[in-house]
């Protein structure tokens, strides 16, 4: 819960939305042709089970929103934050706060071998 409006910004942010509808028009399409390409084909809208169909496409959105914020929630040293966030490096358990496009600094103590994580 700590987090939950750093992930709504992310998940809601443009690229991420962006990519997650191109992924899940595509899938989503082949999904249903596999599922229910013969009803959809006929256009038998009376057989057509709309659960099935809209949570075929409900699943890729979801799994290519996860997938980018998972991505994005990780603090590599050298590139740049996309948001503003304490961190604490996972090895010698320094802290820092980095701003919005900041370049994330290595630990003091880890150097190169520095992996942050939110604090």
């Amino acid at each position: 819960m700590k987090y939950l409006s750093l992930y709504y910004k992310i998940a809601t942010s443009s690229g991420v939305m962006k990519r997650a509808l191109k992924v899940t028009l595509i899938v989503g399409i082949v999904l249903n042709l596999i599922n229910q390409g013969e009803v959809l084909i006929n256009l038998e809208l009376a057989n057509l089970n709309f659960t099935k169909f809209f949570l075929t496409f409900l699943v890729p959105y979801s799994v290519t929103t996860y997938t980018a914020m998972a991505l994005k929630l990780e603090f590599h040293i050298g590139s740049k934050s996309i948001v503003e966030a304490d961190l604490v490096c996972r090895g010698c358990k320094e802290k820092i706060h980095i701003k919005e496009n900041e370049i994330i600094p290595e630990s003091h103590t880890c150097g190169i071998n520095t992996h942050w994580k939110l604090a």
